[in-house]
């Protein structure tokens, strides 16, 4: 949009409650008269420092229409009157900015998504640490490679704890969960969760227990040494596995999506009893049928199924059989043994990630630390660079 558009055309329509407006650099738009007054920007209706607004819904009338509007400011600005004698200006460049029709995409909250599957073996899109603290482009272009293909690996980092908080704290902040903040992926006796063993795990999603689970996963291995054998990440895209899916097993697909499965988590963290459950199906969409998430855990799977009934067992039992069957094909799966300094990042409701078993053979050891950001705080980051970057409009 051009910085200062004038308006050049503005016509009424009551019956509608509606404007018609027209701007020199080719805006035109429908603007409901409701929508208008509950946006006025004044000191009486608007809190600018908070961008929140001042006006109650109590006091706004659906069907108001106001009593006089005229252009002024040399066209910059339309001035409206509304029946109480109230005056609102709004901006030309704000109302050609926020409009109802022919909005553009929006690449953040409703991205492009690309599937991908064993292609990416060596080709995993690749940042530097040093340059993700000190570059906003760099920054930006990671957490959108996240947000549309959900996996990114970052090289570079120094092999020491709490490297991985700078790198959140780019963002936003850590979010705390039943591990802390931080969390420690080493090898202990009587361990509370598979992960800080050296055995096999399987491909799952972290934590699909909580009501609203870790939104980005990131692992940094800090120690490998060179008597540690196995020990191989390996990631699978939860959405391209969903594709393969509905395309050759419809019948499964339904099962999968709209039959919900118990997860559960019952251990002890820091000698707290942890009791921790929640159902979903395993392949969750929104109301728009955009693709939203994945809750596929097999260590977490609940000992009961309490939507279940009985003559149905067998059948979500075939459709998981299946799913897990799709996600471990050879085409499917991308394979990366983490070296020291390197992060694996991704989105943890999308991207299954799995592990090979190691075993240590000498005095060395493999040491990773994870963490994890939530979506909200990654994609508000995000907007506020495109402001910076590309000059978007703020909320």
């Amino acid at each position: 949009m051009e910085p200062n558009p004038r308006l050049t055309k503005i016509t009424k329509d009551d019956c509608a409650r509606w404007y018609r407006v027209c701007t020199d650099n080719g805006f035109e738009g429908t603007i409901p008269y409701v929508w208008l007054r509950d946006n006025c920007r004044c000191s009486e209706c608007f809190y600018p420092s908070a961008s929140q607004r001042l006006m109650k819904m109590t006091d706004l009338d659906p069907d108001v229409i106001p009593s006089s509007e005229t252009i002024v400011d040399d066209g910059r600005v339309l001035r409206v009157i509304w029946p109480d004698q109230h005056r609102s200006d709004f901006q030309a460049a704000w109302l050609s900015r926020r409009h109802f029709s022919d909005r553009p995409r929006d690449v953040v909250t409703d991205p492009e998504l690309q599937s991908w599957g064993a292609e990416l073996n060596g080709n995993i899109p690749t940042f530097d640490f040093q340059k993700l603290l000190e570059d906003g482009a760099e920054l930006y272009n990671w957490l959108d490679v996240l947000n549309t293909k959900g996996l990114g690996l970052v090289k570079g980092a120094p092999t020491k704890k709490g490297t991985l908080r700078q790198l959140a704290e780019r963002v936003a902040y850590f979010k705390k969960t039943l591990w802390g903040e931080e969390f420690q992926v080493v090898s202990q006796p009587n361990a509370s969760d598979l992960a800080y063993t050296g055995k096999t795990l399987g491909f799952h999603v972290d934590q699909p227990y909580l009501s609203y689970y870790p939104g980005i996963q990131m692992l940094h291995c800090l120690r490998r040494t060179v008597d540690v054998e196995g020990g191989e990440n390996q990631f699978v895209d939860g959405l391209h596995v969903a594709q393969q899916i509905q395309r050759e097993f419809p019948e499964a697909y339904k099962t999968l999506t709209t039959q919900d499965v118990d997860v559960a988590c019952a251990t002890f963290e820091d000698h707290r009893q942890l009791r921790l459950k929640r159902r979903s199906p395993t392949i969750n969409f929104d109301k728009n049928g955009r693709f939203r998430s994945i809750n596929y855990h097999d260590g977490s799977r609940a000992p009961y199924q309490t939507q279940v009934a009985v003559e149905q067992v067998t059948g979500l039992y075939r459709a998981l059989k299946l799913f897990s069957n799709v996600m471990y094909r050879p085409e499917n799966v991308v394979r990366h043994q983490l070296a020291e300094g390197e992060i694996a990042t991704f989105n943890n409701t999308r991207v299954l990630h799995a592990r090979s078993a190691f075993t240590i053979t000498g005095d060395g050891g493999r040491h990773l630390e994870g963490g994890y950001m939530d979506w909200d705080e990654a994609r508000s980051r995000m907007r506020g660079l495109r402001e910076n970057l590309f000059g978007d409009v703020s909320l």
